[in-house]
C-alpha cells in the first residue's frame, strides 16, 4: 500500500510509539498505519495523544481479531475530526487540515472495507442471516 523503509529514523516520540506496535503484525490496517504514520512523521504532522493512543489500540484489537477494521476506521474518522477541530480553534490550520483529511480518509476507507470485510463474528461463522 505505502513504501515503508526500515531505515526512517522517526523525529515525533508519538509517531515511533505507533510504529513499534506495527511492528510484525499482518493485518491490511497496521500495514496501512505503518506506511501514513511514517509518511506524517517526514511531514512533521504531530499526533494527538488521545489519536495515538486509539491508534494503538486499534492496532492492537484488529490484529487478535477483538475490533474489525471497518470499525477501527470508523474510530479514527472521530477522533481525527475531534482532533481538527481542536486544532482550527487553535489557528494551527496546517494540522487541522491533515486532521480533517485524516478523518475523511478513515470514514471512506470504513465504507470500502465494509463491502467485503468479514466481521469478527463472521470470522468465527456466525453468519448475519
Amino acid at each position: 500500500m505505502f513504501k515503508v523503509t526500515s531505515n526512517h529514523t522517526f523525529k515525533n516520540p508519538a509517531r515511533l510509539d505507533i510504529d513499534k506496535t506495527t511492528q510484525g503484525k499482518t493485518s491490511d490496517y497496521s500495514h496501512a498505519v505503518s506506511g501514513v504514520n511514517q509518511i506524517l512523521d517526514r511531514g512533521n504532522i504531530g499526533i494527538s495523544d488521545r489519536s495515538k493512543n486509539s491508534v494503538i489500540d486499534n492496532v492492537k484489537k484488529v490484529e487478535t481479531g477483538a475490533r474489525s477494521e471497518v470499525n477501527a476506521h470508523q474510530r479514527e474518522a472521530l477522533n481525527f475530526g475531534r482532533d481538527a477541530f481542536v486544532s482550527f480553534s487553535k489557528g494551527q490550520f496546517k494540522q487541522g487540515a491533515v486532521e480533517a483529511l485524516g478523518s475523511g480518509l478513515n470514514a471512506a476507507a470504513s465504507g470500502f472495507k465494509s463491502t467485503y470485510t468479514p466481521t469478527p463474528h463472521e470470522k468465527q461463522g456466525i453468519d448475519p442471516w
